[in-house]
């Protein structure tokens, strides 16, 4: 059997086979045989019904990160934080890239690869079902001295300590050098607190072979380094863009709280982004932006944090093909969907934030329920306006902590601001959350993670759709109150939402549903005939949708290849 032909019943998604007439079969989909033809009876064709090919499965306990695609039909991706009871080397997260597999031209009755057996050599390395992962890097890695403390080794600013070793890399963005894309820039991203982007310069051989011949760390110390760098995008005009998923951006109030041990970041993370620094104490305002790396081929890349695009868990940006339009995810439980609106085309330092107001379908079948969007205008700002305002929090440290209070932005000014319009915008930008629900916007979105368009495709028309990934459906979604009140789903859900001739979008409904779900199973809880927490999505140019999961509802975590036209 050639895939997983499965329908959207057996992805809990009901699709009906539908019809396709022609005259004598001549404008059926596949209907080219004439009357009585094999594709259909009487010229009609049947349209295929969705599918699932299973890509990839990673080595136990690790992620699908760093989905990207070259403009050539190469995938780079990376293993993080694979189990540390692995044997070296797969015990170390890797950065690398498919070697033999052209993504443009995958056969779509590609042969899914296996699910790895429990114990099996399989489940402790990569596996793939055309092609051989390369490994480009391993977290540790020296380079011969170009990286002296390690391929994703927290640095402090100053560059002469390590902080800690991360075993993290999450966003992959790759910068041609050349015309035939055969050599270039790879900047990832490493997920941790402080934050790190590594960047290596690589080159493809006449055999399709990939090597790296320099390594360097994006130097961060004039934005005051970074936190939690996530999943992003590649801009139009070829910057990457790197998330900030500061989890904890809506509680400021516990930033300079010594007590604080147990949050994402906690008061230890906070101490490590001071030591980056030097020895000042951070401002929890300058972490939790998107981050534009300029000038990405220089000898030392620009980083420029784009606080208009507001401060939350980033997952990532996306960029729409007008160059101003940019849609972005917020990570975590009960949090918001927002959309920035440039000023100025391919120029993200002045704009105006939104953020989606739901109106559900009338059914609660999280595979049927779509959902309705409306903007709600929070703020109109610039990176210097902006930074005025943060800089006003810059002298704050735990001297100045009272429990029981805040020393920042206090829910109170937020209230006020939003009832009866005091004060200035820096509430819209700085506390985007908790802004967001006192205009009236839905917060209740659980674990929104990667967001995607096909650029070419959005640009022409021919494929005005942007998929979202919502790891899973449970807690404010599923609380049976607000706005979204559906079922839930542990195994996760990508959405599909349509785009207008301005790139405008009202309108989110599901196309891949994951389970069912086995509460009693010691692992795969999920089933391994559909996705289980869905993380980094891709959109390839013919319409279909590569899904990487992060998930311990895998044994091992896999990359898929959605079809929403079938086979």
């Amino acid at each position: 059997m050639f895939g997983i032909q499965r329908n959207l019943l057996a992805l809990a998604i009901a699709t009906a086979l539908t019809a396709c007439g022609g005259d004598d079969g001549s404008n059926g989909i596949n209907g080219t045989n004439g009357a009585n033809g094999a594709d259909g009876a009487d010229g009609q064709d049947l349209v295929a019904a969705p599918s699932l090919i299973r890509l990839a499965t990673l080595p136990i306990g690790s992620e699908v990160t760093g989905l990207y695609k070259t403009d050539n039909g190469e995938l780079f991706f990376n293993v993080q934080h694979p189990s540390d009871t692995l044997a070296a080397p797969e015990n170390l997260a890797a950065v690398g890239v498919v070697e033999g597999m052209d993504l443009d031209r995958l056969d779509k009755r590609l042969a899914d690869v296996a699910v790895p057996a429990d114990g099996s050599a399989e489940a402790n390395t990569t596996q793939l079902a055309i092609g051989s992962y390369k490994v480009l890097g391993r977290a540790g890695d020296t380079y011969q001295g170009a990286l002296p403390f390690g391929l994703g080794s927290i640095v402090n600013g100053a560059n002469t300590q390590a902080l800690k070793q991360s075993q993290d890399p999450d966003f992959n963005a790759f910068v041609a050098a050349n015309a035939d894309g055969s050599e270039g820039y790879l900047f990832t991203s490493w997920e941790d607190r402080p934050g790190a982007v590594s960047r290596m310069h690589v080159s493809r051989d006449s055999e399709g072979e990939w090597s790296v011949s320099d390594v360097m760390n994006v130097d961060f110390s004039a934005v005051m380094g970074t936190l939690i760098n996530c999943f992003g995008t590649l801009s139009p005009w070829n910057t990457p863009l790197v998330a900030e998923e500061n989890y904890e951006a809506e509680n400021a109030e516990n930033w300079n709280n010594p007590a604080y041990t147990s949050g994402y970041p906690s008061y230890t993370d906070v101490q490590l982004l001071q030591d980056y620094l030097g020895g000042t104490f951070p401002n929890p305002y300058r972490y939790g932006y998107i981050v534009e790396i300029t000038q990405p081929t220089a000898a030392a890349p620009v980083p420029v944090k784009h606080f208009t695009l507001g401060r939350m868990a980033h997952e990532n940006a996306v960029v729409m093909p007008d160059q101003k339009t940019v849609y972005l995810t917020d990570d975590g439980t009960d949090k918001g969907f927002y959309k920035f609106v440039a000023t100025n085309p391919g120029d993200l330092s002045s704009g105006t934030l939104y953020a989606a107001k739901v109106t559900q379908d009338a059914t609660s079948d999280t595979a049927r329920a779509g959902m309705n969007l409306s903007w709600i205008e929070l703020g109109t700002a610039t990176n210097a306006q902006l930074e005025t305002w943060i800089a006003s929090y810059d002298n704050i440290d735990e001297t100045d902590y009272v429990d029981g209070a805040t020393s920042y932005i206090t829910q109170a000014e937020i209230d006020d601001w939003a009832a009866n319009g005091t004060g200035d915008d820096r509430y819209a930008f700085l506390e985007t959350l908790r802004a967001a629900e006192a205009k009236g916007a839905t917060v209740e979105f659980r674990k929104m993670e990667g967001i995607n368009i096909n650029y070419h495709g959005a640009a022409s028309g021919t494929l005005p759709v942007m998929y979202v990934a919502m790891s899973e459906v449970r807690s404010g979604m599923t609380d049976n109150e607000g706005d979204i009140q559906l079922t839930e789903n542990r195994c996760g859900v990508v959405y599909r939402m349509g785009l207008d001739a301005n790139y405008n979008t009202t309108r989110m409904e599901p196309v891949v549903v994951g389970g069912p779900y086995d509460s009693t199973a010691a692992t795969n809880r999920c089933s391994t005939d559909g996705i289980s927490n869905p993380d980094n999505l891709l959109v390839l140019d013919d319409g279909r949708v590569l899904i990487g999961e992060d998930t311990s509802n895998h044994e091992n975590n896999m990359i898929w290849v959605y079809n929403p036209a079938g086979e």
